[in-house]
């Protein structure tokens, strides 16, 4: 009887089973690597986000601002020397309507928000400084005006 010679696929016992735990190990590394620039995206995406919202409330009291500039250069304009805690506590100047209600100036809504005037301090003629906040939020914004001879509006912060 012939014996058939087949040939054994035993290997030294040092080298045995090294591929499995290579590719477990490789596998391991790519999963890491792509949950670390799956966060990373999530990250960009949410400052992103935080931004635009920023951005969106510099926008709204800006617009706020302008309106309430505007509001000191026609009908409220007895009251541009006057800080604005004297509109609501003293009696308002002569050269005011009878009917002016400085209480309309308080809260100012765009874009289906609140805006508070927290103060008007007027500096020079015609000029001034106007503090505004958001309403249910502390984002506030400082803005200097200069309503004569040119009407200018400037972000103090």
């Amino acid at each position: 009887m012939a014996r058939l010679l087949i040939p054994s696929s035993r290997r030294p016992a040092g080298q045995a089973g090294f591929l499995l735990p290579l590719s477990v190990s490789g596998a391991l590394v790519l999963l890491l690597c792509s949950l670390s620039m799956q966060s990373l995206a999530l990250q960009t995406r949410q400052m992103q986000r935080l931004e635009a919202s920023r951005r969106q409330k510099d926008d709204l009291l800006a617009s706020a601002a302008q309106q309430l500039a505007s509001a000191l250069q026609g009908r409220y304009r007895c009251l541009r020397p006057l800080s604005s805690s004297a509109w609501f506590d003293q009696p308002l100047p002569a050269d005011c309507p009878a009917d002016l209600d400085p209480q309309q100036l308080r809260n100012t809504e765009l874009w289906n928000q609140r805006v508070l005037l927290l103060g008007w301090t007027p500096s020079s003629a015609g000029a001034g400084v106007l503090q505004l906040q958001l309403e249910g939020s502390r984002y506030q914004r400082r803005y200097g005006i200069t309503l004569t001879p040119l009407y200018r509006l400037q972000e103090l912060g």
